[in-house]
């Protein structure tokens, strides 16, 4: 833990160093940053003052950066070796020749986790500035959930958009009005309801339930046409 946040401290140039040199750097930063989470997460239990205390998750914030800023340099590195490599996958984008991984010392999926790092330098800040506001350590895997959140927010927007084309207006205002209900409407309702509450919340979900007839009439016609095949 103390080497990584040296390192970083008093040799400004470290992600000068060639691939073969960062990936070891790589797992000292791992270790590093397990060590500082570990220690965030207890320093409530240990006695110590509060300036060291600001120092410690500072020291471990930087670490966190630090760890991401090498990541993205190896994704970086394997793309201008792909590149210059002359190698084509099916769908004609670059990959390494065979061996440069094991040359370097990194599996297929931390040769992924580097590329995606490198591709997605927003949600690296994102994710960076999240935990600077949350008294937290910036890591891969806030980083690596950050991509994917946003992969799917984007499929489902996307999907929705598509079958918003292929629907009516009053199809799209009547489906707005169903996402603005389920978006406010609590999964569950209030516990230990006594009798008034109860028949208030129940009467009010009744004329609910029965806007809805509709479409349990038609779930019930569909059973009933295919039990008549």
């Amino acid at each position: 833990m103390e080497v990584f946040t040296e390192l970083i401290k008093y040799e400004p140039g470290f992600l000068d160093r060639p691939l073969a040199e960062l990936v070891p750097l790589r797992f000292l930063g791992e270790v590093a940053v397990d060590a500082y989470k570990a220690l965030i997460k207890r320093i409530d239990n240990i006695p110590m003052a509060q300036e060291e205390r600001e120092a410690k998750l500072k020291d471990g914030q930087d670490a966190g950066k630090a760890l991401l800023s090498i990541e993205g340099k190896i994704g970086e590195l394997q793309q201008f070796l792909a590149r210059t490599s002359g190698e084509r996958s099916a769908n004609g984008k670059n990959i390494l020749k065979p061996g440069e991984l094991e040359k370097a010392n990194l599996t297929i999926k931390q040769a992924f986790i580097s590329r995606q790092i490198a591709d997605h330098p927003e949600e690296v800040e994102e994710v960076i500035k999240e935990a600077e506001e949350n008294d937290d350590i910036p890591t891969k895997t806030a980083v690596l959930n950050k991509i994917k959140y946003k992969k799917e927010l984007e499929r489902k927007t996307e999907h929705r958009e598509k079958m918003q084309i292929e629907m009516r207006a009053d199809a799209i205002i009547y489906q707005n009005i169903l996402m603005k209900i389920i978006n406010i409407l609590p999964t569950e309702p209030p516990q230990e309801l006594n009798e008034t509450e109860y028949q208030e919340l129940n009467a009010l979900w009744q004329i609910i339930f029965h806007r809805g007839r509709f479409f349990d009439e038609q779930k019930e016609s569909e059973v009933k046409e295919i039990a008549d095949q």
